[in-house]
């Protein structure tokens, strides 16, 4: 019995020290995912072409990221990104569950010490063509410049982006859970 309690206990512990990523809006009918944003290459020259909808899987929601990667033109990514405020510097990662065509993917963190469009902590992940628990910690992000700083915390995160990037492939990214634990 004492097992029992202390599984429920923690099983609610994790739940109320995790923030949803993906939140979702409902106005007249229509289903939304709040504040996700597309962007590609092509606000650089580049020819990356794709974009993002709300699909169903048994009646649950999830977010698709789909097209076509290219490197042409110095180009070589499309994503979906959201902006966020996070005040609570006790989080470690982000946890998904994902899958997709099967390849590698990335989540980018862009933090308020970032000016630069190329500047960002990147974190990798692989999918497959089933939905698969992940979780990628904030240790494991690799900044994209040398001058950046090493590390970052959490309340200093400004967005977070689910990428398809660098190197020619059609992406498929399908994500039904993403939340910061």
């Amino acid at each position: 019995m004492k097992l029992f309690i202390t599984i429920i206990f923690f099983i609610i512990g994790v739940k109320i020290n995790a923030m949803n990523l993906l939140d979702y809006k409902v106005d007249e009918k229509k289903i939304t995912l709040e504040d996700w944003k597309f962007f590609s290459d092509q606000v650089m020259g580049g020819v990356s072409e794709g974009k993002t909808s709300l699909k169903k899987d048994q009646n649950k929601l999830f977010l698709r990221l789909e097209g076509s990667v290219s490197t042409k033109n110095n180009g070589g990514f499309i994503q979906v990104r959201k902006e966020y405020q996070i005040k609570d510097n006790n989080y470690k990662g982000i946890r998904l569950k994902a899958r997709g065509i099967e390849s590698e993917y990335y989540i980018h963190i862009r933090t308020k010490k970032l000016f630069l469009p190329w500047q960002y902590y990147a974190g990798k992940f692989f999918v497959s063509k089933e939905w698969t628990n992940l979780e990628i910690r904030f240790d494991d992000f690799v900044k994209s410049n040398f001058y950046q700083p090493q590390k970052f915390t959490p309340s200093e995160i400004k967005s977070i982006a689910f990428v398809a990037f660098g190197k020619d492939f059609n992406a498929q990214l399908d994500i039904i859970e993403a939340e910061l634990f």
